[in-house]
């Protein structure tokens, strides 16, 4: 469960646009707490997790539910729930694509190496067509959500780094 908590919380909080600091301010929680439960570092006590859903303004519910598919619970021993082991598989094959396209140049276009079948989606797709869910709602729906969702987490990303040079820059200013 906590892989998918981290996950939820980082989405909400990109959603609303905040920066771990306005995210302090809203939740009453500090934001270096709020910063390892998204990391996955920290498993938060109930009031803290009902200071973030209220903050958030979601029932903490949402919060702490698992994710199903087709009927099935996740099994507590397969690792992080599929959302997260989905974007992982979409972080991995951005590492992969990249290396390919910097093989290619430094090679003089020889991709050395490199195996489409060494995808991370690939794997992913298998996973799930092992647990029902046919290939055209994997094309069609699920890898599509997938890559949205990678690239609002990029989006956070950037959005929190700019926030921090933003604080350093008017700490420089302040003092």
């Amino acid at each position: 469960m906590q892989g998918s908590l981290a996950h939820k919380l980082r989405i909400l909080r990109a959603e609303r646009e905040l920066s771990l600091r306005e995210a302090a301010s809203l939740t009453g929680v500090a934001k270096e707490t709020i910063s390892d439960i998204e990391r996955g570092l920290r498993r938060p006590h109930d009031p803290t997790l009902a200071k973030i859903a209220k903050g958030y303004g979601v029932p903490i519910e949402e919060l702490i539910e698992e994710p199903a598919l087709a009927g099935k619970a996740e099994a507590p021993d397969q690792g992080p729930p599929l959302l997260d082991r989905a974007l992982d598989a979409a972080r991995r094959d951005e590492e992969k694509q990249a290396k390919a396209v910097r093989r290619l140049f430094a090679g003089e276009g020889v991709l050395k190496g490199t195996n489409i079948v060494d995808f991370e989606e690939d794997r992913f797709r298998a996973e799930l067509r092992e647990r029902g869910l046919p290939d055209e709602l994997f094309e069609e729906l699920v890898w599509p959500l997938v890559l949205a969702l990678r690239k609002t987490e990029q989006k956070a990303a950037q959005v929190e780094e700019e926030n921090a040079r933003l604080e350093a820059d008017l700490a420089k200013v302040r003092g």
